[in-house]
């Protein structure tokens, strides 16, 4: 997998490190070869010598005693091997799709023929002819390293990890226990959600090279991806140990967040987006965490900043809609999901959550279309959508009903003071929200869902709060009423 730790889940794709490596073995340019020393005269056994001075990495040399040889005793495929890898690595495309395709001819049956001028034709562009050749030589030899890993390779570039994992693996079984190839494992595992298992890759790696921040930071993310908070805990603090900053602190943070320790989480992550171009993920997990921790105004803030610095972030207007239906804010919640679903309509919970808030503001027909949008995304559960629909089709009939038997629906607001009240209905002049109020301020029952009284008879209230809610026309606002020692704002929704 790769080092990079990410947002949102989860990890960056495999590709990235897979195509690095895969181009630098097959671009790498050639070596820096001997000079040529004076003429010399042609050996009596140009095959033997060429092959030693291959070995020995006299290119030059090799080459022109094989190109003899090859003269002399005609096409063999342990002199065209070598050759062809000769001009793979001093970029002689052509000749090397040439000799490559001559050792094949010389040889059909010989696995590393076909893988070698696989690498050929690769490198020359013609990729399923290289498969071709490839699965030809499986076809032969199914334990051939190389060919393994290049039919691996390719399947990562073609995005298909199954596959790639299980050719990678292969090589594994074989005894290969190299880090590149744990690497390249864990994450083709990780980008198949087998967590537990990148993280044993991820594991052999650093027993090999040693632990650095990079590679525990990314153990301790898929520690928390594999339910293993505090286990990602401690991968977070062995890094912040290496490398104290904010990419460690962040990740410290996330994971105390996971494991459900909420003070702990606000410390590292305040610390980690300290500085003045902070990472929009801490940002995002911030606000997270300052809501579940009970600071509303302060996850707010960090939401908007979260959103200023990643607009088209779906997750973010989704967290952010949630929140501000919290503190009552209805209207402002259904606007920030929408834009999430609009950002990215597969993101069913959003589309769930945008339901349930028109259902709740009323707009039943606005529910409506939402849930049938679902049942089309989400066709196994169209059971229990056709019960949600069912039960949007009752509550739009009660509240038709309530409304013709003189009903209004209501938000409610309970203060001690009138000063408490007259400052209440100040707030409210200019703008602030009654719910989000309500939550923060009243002491009546209704505070925790915004002040929603639901469906009331104006006559089954006591004469001055009666008095104050016939007077309401829609979404206006009583002045304070006074009541058995307390003050009442009431606002009418419906």
């Amino acid at each position: 997998m790769t080092r990079r730790v990410v947002r949102h889940a989860a990890f960056p794709a495999a590709g990235r490190l897979a195509c690095a490596v895969f181009w630098l073995l097959l671009a790498a340019p050639a070596a820096a070869q001997p000079l040529a020393g004076p003429p010399q005269s042609a050996p009596a056994d140009p095959c033997a010598s060429g092959k030693e001075k291959y070995h020995q990495g006299d290119f030059i040399g090799a080459r022109k005693d094989l190109e003899e040889c090859l003269a002399r005793s005609g096409d063999q495929v342990e002199i065209l091997l070598p050759l062809t890898v000769m001009a793979i690595r001093e970029n002689r495309l052509e000749d090397g799709v040439d000799l490559g395709s001559r050792a094949v001819k010389a040889d059909p049956q010989d696995p590393e023929a076909r893988y070698w001028y696989g690498r050929a034709l690769l490198r020359s562009g013609r990729v399923e002819d290289a498969r071709a050749q490839w699965e030809q030589g499986m076809a032969i030899n199914a334990n051939h390293k190389g060919i393994l890993e290049g039919l691996a390779r390719l399947a990562i570039q073609e995005n298909q990890p199954a596959k790639a994992y299980n050719l990678l693996n292969q090589i594994r079984q074989q005894g290969i226990d190299e880090p590149w190839l744990h690497r390249l494992l864990g994450d083709l595992a990780a980008g198949k959600g087998m967590w537990d298992q990148a993280l044993e890759h991820l594991r052999a790696v650093m027993a090999k090279e040693g632990s650095n921040a990079r590679d525990l930071m990314s153990a301790s993310q898929l520690s928390i991806m594999a339910g293993k908070n505090d286990q990602a805990v401690d991968f977070s603090r062995r890094a912040v140990a290496l490398e104290p900053g904010e990419a460690t602190w962040g990740g410290l943070g996330e994971a105390f967040f996971a494991a459900q320790q909420i003070d702990s989480a606000l410390v590292y992550l305040r610390m980690a987006v300290k500085n003045d171009d902070p990472d929009p993920r801490f940002v995002f997990n911030l606000a997270n965490a300052l809501e579940v921790g009970g600071l509303p105004y302060e996850a707010e803030e960090r939401f908007k900043q979260f959103l200023a610095l990643s607009p088209d972030d779906a997750m973010g207007h989704l967290n952010y809609g949630i929140h501000l239906g919290k503190q009552g804010r209805t209207g402002e919640g259904i606007a920030e999901v929408e834009k999430a679903v609009s950002l990215d309509s597969s993101l069913l919970n959003a589309r769930i959550v945008l339901a349930q808030m028109k259902e709740s503001a009323g707009d039943y027909a606005g529910a409506r279309r939402e849930v049938v949008l679902l049942k089309g995304q989400d066709p196994e559960n169209n059971a229990s959508l056709d019960a949600w629909l069912a039960r949007l089709d009752a509550e739009e009939a009660a509240a038709t009903d309530a409304s013709s038997e003189g009903k209004v629906h209501l938000l409610h607001m309970v203060l001690p003071t009138l000063a408490d009240a007259q400052h209440m209905a100040g707030l409210l002049e200019q703008g602030r929200d009654f719910g989000s109020l309500a939550v923060q301020y009243s002491s009546g029952p209704a505070a925790a869902r915004g002040g929603d009284i639901g469906w009331i008879d104006p006559a089954d209230m006591k004469g001055p709060l009666r008095e104050a809610i016939e007077r309401l026309g829609l979404d206006e606002t009583s002045p304070p009423v006074e009541s058995g020692g307390l003050y009442h704002l009431f606002k009418r929704v419906r």
